[in-house]
């Protein structure tokens, strides 16, 4: 008996109106993507939500047809391998199965966008999963992200009630053979069209089509949706690549800009050690005495953190290049930026020969260490300092000690930081380490039983896993001025990205939460304390700067700069929402499109910070020299890492 909510139809209409069902769930969860991330997508009002939602139906389309490439070829076979009840429950599956997957991935990134800036690609995925245990962080997630399962779940029910409310009803005769043929050829036309997503000669329909619907940058993740992107990502050494920037000649070029930096950089009387601390999600707005949000929050996480800092030379303005941490460790020990959605691991560009710092020390006989208690190949963060020259790497397998694991991703900070005084202690010197923290990641666990009454946030929020990590921190610290190595060594703290945690505030805004500390300490004072603030860094010039600060005395190639010489060049520079970059120095921030050719915007970051308020009259002659230099770069770092010359 037939439902009064259903309704039957012949092989074609039931088929298009399925096919119409996925489309249009599809298009309505570019929604719930808009509204969430609002802040970030400059989405514009209704009218503009509206116009951009409609194009992206042309890169839903695609998606649907190669989600649904196996339930069309079942509906094309003969009548009685279509109608018959074990087909159609087959042909159900093959129906249901993809479009929920396809459904779910357009959900889960609509939370998940937040932490990569752009729509999910195929090596955001590989990324991921080289954690093994990505199903169980996954769950430890589930509650903080709770409506977004929901909302899935809900999604791919009304999938299923709808997709059930038609049922096939067979022909009254045999469809003619010449017929079936005309039908299969049409079907099958109309099909791979839908997938290239354009008629006639030419590429198919690819991510960067987006940006002619767009009136800035960001909205390009609107028009998208995240199945497309991975679907046209899918072979990771062609999609996960920096595309050839030129803009000048070579000999323009050297004008403008070198990466060959010279013996005369050194920053060290004498060779010294180097352990960089590199804290995870430890973006400046976290540190008391970095924090330059207007009106800085007095948060007192890090007390320790900040009585350090009052002892250092602390470069202000530094910027972090991406949002992930393989992103920012890549930057911080190899001197070049991997922005965002760009993994340098996975990319062909991985065996490239690079001017890492730990590369050319261990050709001088240094020792190398990498300290991350995390599993072995999770996110890729052990193999990159691997292949930036730490060859003794040590990881949760390596500490062996599950006792002090959290749980989730890996060595609480506190027995890590014991474990990594111990460890460095057994070291020959010179050396140089890098200790990458975890336990201000997502969940925020603390190991059970953990005295927190000191703490001043109780809950499993961002605040508390920094306020553990200043704890070990300050036991690092504590044991190593035990050690004979402790005052010939320069600490270098830093992090991997900038703040991610507060949506929908004067924090979340692309200048405030990229910044990160750049602390450099040296027991002895030998870099004497200071407040650097006529320049604005990148994340890497850290690189340089380290091999600065050894006293390391030959030529190199980085494409950062020594962070102590002022130089007209020194700008931060991150990629953010739709590709676009984010410039900055001591007076402007700008805006400049994803091919580095116009600027959309430009800011006051002295006087608006959290970029409220684009100028409508900037100065014009500064403004060119920023997008100037910013193609120098561009130009300078795409032609090194195509041509292998990053040393």
């Amino acid at each position: 008996m037939q439902h009064k909510l259903s309704f039957s139809s012949g092989r074609i209409g039931a088929t298009l109106y399925r096919l119409l069902v996925a489309l249009l769930l599809l298009w309505l969860t570019r929604f719930a993507f808009a509204f969430y991330n609002s802040e970030t997508l400059a989405r514009g009002g209704l009218g503009t939500l509206l116009r951009l939602s409609f194009a992206g139906l042309r890169f839903d389309l695609t998606t649907v047809a190669y989600f649904n490439a196996l339930f069309i070829a079942l509906r094309l076979l003969p009548d009685k391998l279509v109608y018959g009840k074990t087909a159609q429950r087959i042909s159900n599956w093959a129906y249901w199965v993809p479009n929920a997957i396809m459904l779910c991935i357009n959900i889960g990134d609509i939370p998940y966008y937040r932490f990569t800036g752009a729509r999910l690609r195929w090596s955001n995925i590989l990324n991921i999963t080289t954690d093994s245990e990505i199903g169980g962080i996954m769950l430890q997630y589930a509650p903080q992200y709770a409506g977004f399962f929901i909302f899935a779940a809900v999604a791919v029910a009304v999938l299923v009630w709808l997709s059930t409310r038609v049922h096939m009803r067979p022909p009254h005769k045999k469809l003619p053979l010449a017929a079936g043929i005309v039908l299969c050829v049409v079907a099958a036309g109309c099909t791979v069209l839908a997938m290239r997503g354009r008629a006639g000669s030419g590429l198919p329909l690819a991510i960067p089509d987006a940006a002619f619907y767009v009136d800035a940058s960001p909205q390009i993740n609107i028009v998208l949706n995240s199945p497309f992107c991975i679907l046209r990502s899918l072979n990771p050494q062609k999609s996960n690549t920096e595309p050839l920037l030129t803009f000048f000649s070579d000999e323009k070029l050297a004008e403008l800009r070198s990466s060959e930096h010279s013996a005369q950089d050194s920053e060290a009387a004498d060779v010294r050690n180097i352990i960089t601390i590199i804290i995870e999600s430890g973006g400046a707005t976290w540190i008391d005495g970095l924090n330059v949000a207007p009106e800085g929050g007095n948060f007192g996480l890090m007390p320790f953190l900040d009585s350090i800092a009052s002892q250092s030379t602390v470069f202000l303005h530094t910027l972090a290049c991406s949002r992930s941490s393989c992103g920012g460790a890549t930057a911080i020990m190899g001197g070049f930026p991997a922005f965002d959605p760009f993994y340098f691991m996975l990319s062909p560009y991985n065996k490239n020969t690079i001017d890492a710092p730990a590369v050319l020390l261990a050709k001088k006989g240094w020792e190398t260490a990498f300290y991350y208690g995390v599993k072995h190949g999770s996110f890729n963060i052990d193999q990159t300092a691997y292949a930036l020259g730490y060859h003794r790497i040590i990881n949760r397998d390596t500490y062996a000690d599950d006792r002090d694991y959290d749980g989730m991703w890996g060595i609480f900070d506190e027995p890590m930081a014991r474990y990594v005084v111990a460890d460095i202690s057994k070291m020959q010197e010179p050396f140089i380490a890098t200790w990458f923290t975890i336990s201000a990641h997502g969940p925020f666990t603390l190991p059970d039983g953990y005295d927190t009454s000191h703490f001043r946030r109780q809950e499993a929020c961002p605040e508390r896993g920094l306020e553990y990590t200043d704890v070990a921190l300050r036991t690092f610290f504590t044991l190593a001025r035990k050690e004979p190595w402790y005052e010939h060594t320069t600490f270098i703290i830093t992090a991997d990205h900038g703040n991610r945690d507060f949506k929908g505030t004067d924090y979340d805004t692309d200048y405030i939460r990229s910044h990160i500390p750049f602390i450099v300490y040296t027991p002895d004072g030998s870099v004497p304390a200071a407040r650097i603030t006529d320049r604005v860094l990148s994340q890497h010039d850290i690189a340089p700067t380290t091999l600065a600060l050894t006293g390391y005395n030959e030529a190199f190639t980085a494409l950062g700069t020594n962070a102590f010489i002022s130089s007209a060049q020194q700008t931060g520079i991150t990629r953010t929402d739709g590709g676009r970059y984010f410039v900055a120095d001591t007076i402007y921030g700008l805006y400049i499109s994803p091919d580095a050719t116009r600027v959309e915007q430009v800011f006051d970051v002295r006087t608006d910070p959290v970029l409220r308020a684009p100028l409508s009259a900037p100065d014009s002659a500064h403004v060119r020299s920023l997008l100037e230099q910013t193609q120098a770069f561009l130009q300078d770092y795409t032609h090194r890492l195509h041509e292998n010359r990053l040393h």
